[in-house]
């Protein structure tokens, strides 16, 4: 029987690394309309669309459904609606890379879905990647275009750039004051350069990426279950994570560990 879906990951050059963590391919091919929980990561995608676009609907905030779209750090849920056929090409940025790829304020991205069409000559990507013969064919074309873009893209102020490496060694435990003091900032200074560097305040790429970090302890057989799994990440106690499981994804644990487990985040039937 043919496969009803088709996922193809690639790796960018290795120039690219620091700013791309990779490329995906995707076609599907269903019969009925599909619908996906995207939860928050510490990732910036793009995706170009060349089918039937997508409906993105952000939690508490606004629907669309654009062709093509970017999106910056998103604390909240987005329900994702396929027709059911569907092909797309996704990137996946960094924060330092998309701060120097969208060359924007990532406040102006943060919490959004933007239109790839209000992204300027970027616009023309799409028309670009869907004459590739191939998925490689697209993948080339990306390091290319991406490589031009960073080329002439800003970097993050080195305080910022420690901030984020200090809060991914730590997976996000740690207490702002002692990343202020290894910054050399106030507290004050440092969320408003991490919100126009990265879109999000120190506070919240702490909150993603602890929640990173348990869903990772949750697809494990881990010993001692949710009471341990939220001791390990780093809340206050099993209340304190079931809270923010239900804050960034809107599902408690459990619920989110078997959407976690299912065909790419494919919700269950009610």
């Amino acid at each position: 029987m043919q496969a009803d879906w088709e996922l193809v990951r690639a790796r960018p050059r290795p120039d690219l690394a620091g700013a791309v963590l990779g490329y995906t391919g995707y076609r599907e091919h269903r019969a009925e309309p599909v619908l996906r929980r995207e939860v928050p990561v510490m990732v910036a995608p793009l995706i170009v669309n060349f089918a039937a676009p997508f409906a993105l609907s952000v939690a508490g905030g606004e629907s669309t459904a654009p062709q093509g779209f970017a999106a910056g750090i998103i604390d909240r849920p987005v329900l994702v609606a396929s027709t059911g056929m569907a092909a797309c090409v996704q990137i996946d940025f960094t924060p330092a890379g998309a701060y120097a790829f969208f060359q924007l304020d990532q406040r102006d991205m943060a919490g959004r879905i933007v239109d790839l069409d209000d992204l300027g000559e970027l616009r023309h990507l799409g028309p670009r990647l869907r004459d590739c013969r191939s998925w490689s064919a697209c993948f080339a074309l990306l390091d290319l275009v991406i490589g031009q873009r960073l080329a002439r893209g800003r970097r993050l102020s080195p305080e910022v750039a420690a901030g984020l490496s200090w809060l991914a060694a730590r997976r996000g435990r740690g207490r702002m004051r002692e990343l202020a003091a290894e910054t050399g900032w106030s507290e004050r200074h440092l969320t408003r350069r991490f919100a126009s560097e990265t879109g999000v305040g120190p506070k919240t790429v702490a909150r993603i990426l602890r929640f990173e970090h348990a869903r990772e302890l949750a697809a494990t057989d881990h010993p001692g279950g949710w009471a341990m799994i939220a001791q390990a990440a780093g809340y206050a106690d099993q209340a304190h994570m079931t809270r923010e499981f239900s804050a960034l994804s809107g599902l408690p644990p459990a619920a989110l560990a078997r959407n976690d487990a299912g065909e790419h985040g494919i919700l269950e039937p009610s």
